[in-house]
Formats: C-alpha cells, structure tokens, sequence
C-alpha cells in the first residue's frame, strides 16, 4: 500500500513524485527516505559540556563540509568516534577525557546529514568513505568507536583502506537486508516496489544490496574487535553482535545488561573497557 510510504516520505521532508507512481517511482522514493534522516541539533547539558574542552575544524569532504572536534596531542594515535543514525558527535564525547588521559588523541564527527554537518543524506557506504577522507587529512586512525549505524560504517571503512589496530563497537546492527526487509514489512511494500527499492539503494550507495554487512568486514578482519552491547537492546538486538563475533577473528563480546541503546555510551563502565582495550593493543 503506497499510502503509508507516501506518508512517511512527507514526514521526512520530501517532496512527492508526481502520478503515475509506478513500482520504480514508489522505489526511488522508498530509497530517498531510507537515506534522509532527521537532523538532531540539541545536545544535552553533559554533551556540551564534552565539547567545550575540545578543538571544533570544519573539513571539505566529497560529501561537504563535515564538523569534527578534537581532544589531545596531536602527536599521539589517533581513535576516531562515529555515532549512530540521527545522532551526533557530541553523544560519545565521554570516551574523550578517559582516551586522552590514556595518552591517545580523540576525534569525533558529525556525519553527513546530521548535526552541523552538510548534507540531507546519510548511509553507511557514504560514511565510511567519510571517514576515509578523514583519515587522509588527520592521519591513521589507531583505533575506532562505533555505535549503532557508526559501528556499520567503521567497519565497512576497514575493507576500503583504513587499517586500526582494533575496533570497538557498540550496540552494532547486522546488515542492510535486515533494515530493508522491517522497513518494507512495516510500509506494507509490494514485491515490485521492494525491488526497485532495493535497485535505488545500490544505485545511490555503489554497493550491492547484500555486501553493506558488518560480516563482509569480520571475514576479512585482521585485527581484534570489542563488541559491547546490552542483552535485552530493543534497537540492535543482542544477536547481531553474536553474528558478527562468530565470523571476526579475535572478537569478544562485552554485554553490558541494562544500558539500551543510547545509555551505553554515557557508561563509565564501557568508556573504561575502551580504553583498557585500545591500551592493551598499544603495549603489544
């Protein structure tokens, strides 16, 4: 029923097509929304509070100018922070202050389409190759710290050239089918538009369909990986993290009970696992 995609393409900001929708037409937009998130500017008091001790840079990127802030020596290795879909930067700025007292530096940035960065799109190809070009203008990331769609996107970034010494990731999905196939179940999407959904997605990411998978990532891993995630997330469920050790050599799972998806990261907890983690690996 083309309703319900109609309606949930208004109240994320787009424009109609005009009739007659076809299963190619209703497909393109499926893709429009499934890529344009809702741009969150308001960041809690603890947030703001992470960010006023940091060095803010705007960097020009293929996908426009993107909001970094910076914590720590410019001499020390660097762990770059990604967040999560409709996030910010400024939510895992609590791992800054116990990473740079570790001796490392600290970078986190808003991704295309949110926070202050530009853009009206986002998708996990596009942020990984984000990261890319930020790593070419700050230096090799020693490490990394993804959550929810960030943690996606750090690890498709290490099958296109980055190389951490290791990866932490927090509360992670699976893959893009898992994604796809709850969001047409829930639009009610015919078979034919499905298609032409999923053909969209490809065309706007360079990417198949089944290759925007954390597991693609865990096959080719050559360096370990920390999985901390809460047993009972209703966002990312527990299994994913599960899926995705079983395939990444030198995996470890951390559950973390009682944390969500969002509280996790404001966990002193997790930020201390993080750091004992990323410490462990520069004394090796």
């Amino acid at each position: 029923m083309s309703e319900l995609l109609l309606a949930s393409a208004l109240g994320r900001g787009l424009t109609l097509p005009p009739l007659p929708h076809t299963d190619d037409v209703l497909g393109e937009l499926a893709a429009a929304m499934y890529v344009r998130p809702l741009r969150e500017l308001r960041r809690m008091p603890r947030e703001e509070a992470y960010l006023a001790s940091s060095e803010a840079r705007l960097v020009l990127t293929g996908a426009g100018r993107i909001a970094t802030w910076h914590w720590g020596s410019a001499n020390a290795p660097l762990i770059g922070l990604l967040h999560g879909w409709e996030g910010h930067a400024a939510q895992l700025g609590g791992f800054a202050v116990p990473l740079v007292s570790a001796g490392f530096r600290v970078m986190a940035f808003d991704s295309p389409g949110h926070g202050e960065s530009a853009g009206g799109e986002a998708n996990v190809p596009l942020i990984a190759r984000t990261l890319i070009e930020l790593r070419n203008e700050f230096g090799e990331f020693f490490g990394l710290v993804g959550h929810s769609m960030g943690a996606a996107a750090a690890a498709m970034a290490t099958t296109l050239g980055v190389t951490p010494a290791g990866i932490v990731f927090l509360a992670p999905p699976l893959c893009q089918v898992d994604r796809v196939a709850r969001l047409s179940e829930r639009l009610q999407l015919t078979p034919g538009v499905r298609a032409a959904f999923i053909a969209a997605l490809e065309r706007k990411t360079g990417f198949r369909h089944e290759d925007v998978d954390m597991r693609v990532a865990a096959r080719a891993a050559s360096f370990p990986a920390l999985l901390v995630h809460d047993p009972a997330d209703r966002s990312c469920p527990f299994r994913n993290s599960e899926l995705i050790a079983a395939e990444w050599l030198g995996a470890r799972i951390a559950p973390c009970p009682g944390r969500g998806h969002l509280r996790i990261l404001s966990t002193t907890e997790v930020h201390q696992q993080t750091v004992e983690f990323f410490g462990g690996l520069r004394s090796t």
